[in-house]
């Protein structure tokens, strides 16, 4: 089962960024999709990134994500935990500003924004479920019982 979920974590990072990379939202004031890489919008007669650039914030912790999913140590599992942890919390943190309403403007939800979200939750969840590599206990400890004598 802990093989299971180490390769279900790399499809996961996998999935998120390539997730960056579709469509996340389309507004239909300004006409135009929004990715995770590009945000652009003419603002006073520049382009500028109105929500910034996630794409490559996510790409950047699943990409780590990814590599601690492979690396049979305990110190890539924890540092696992805190990476999976921030790419959980940022894609929360994208959902909601990608998708959420402004000025009587409801921008309508793309795949790719469901994809990052699902992503980054299996991730977590095999993070969080696998077992760490240690030693196996045998049962019976006969050192433990003459601990206290």
């Amino acid at each position: 089962m802990n093989n299971l979920q180490k390769w279900l974590g790399v499809v996961a990072c996998i999935g998120v960024i390539v997730s960056c990379f579709m469509p996340w939202a389309y507004y239909p004031d300004l006409g135009k999709h929004f990715t995770g890489f590009d945000t652009q919008v003419l603002y006073k007669g520049n382009m500028i990134h109105y929500y910034g650039r996630p794409g490559f914030i996510l790409s950047f912790l699943a990409g780590f994500c990814l590599l601690f999913h492979l690396v049979p140590k305990i110190w890539a599992k924890r540092a696992n935990l805190i990476f999976g942890a921030l790419c959980m919390a940022f894609a929360i943190k994208s959902y909601f500003t990608f998708t959420s309403a402004y000025a009587g403007n409801v921008p309508v939800k793309n795949f790719g924004i469901y994809v990052m979200s699902f992503g980054a939750l299996v991730n977590i969840l095999c993070i969080i479920f696998s077992k760490a590599p240690g030693k196996r206990s045998t049962g019976s400890n006969s050192d433990a019982s003459n601990t206290y004598k």
